[in-house]
């Protein structure tokens, strides 16, 4: 079976909790079931996937990724 997160493409991940719901984007570094490690911002976080607040995850589109890069001269 493939692994749910590729490694190197930029995903959005979505949590819900008591006071709202919350989102992360980055790009995924590595995926150990069930622990996504993402490079956002600078920073590096580690997402628990099984948690009871991780609502989905959506794979950012090649063209997505390419629209904070400088235009090409």
């Amino acid at each position: 079976m493939a692994p749910l997160f590729e490694t190197g493409k930029t995903y959005t991940f979505y949590f819900s909790r008591e006071h709202g719901d919350t989102s992360i984007t980055g790009q995924v570094v590595s995926y150990d079931p069930p622990l996504a490690k993402i490079e956002t911002e600078g920073l590096t976080r580690i997402i628990n996937c099984s948690s009871a607040y991780f609502v989905e995850a959506v794979a950012r589109l090649e063209d997505e990724d390419r629209e904070g890069a400088a235009p090409a001269e």
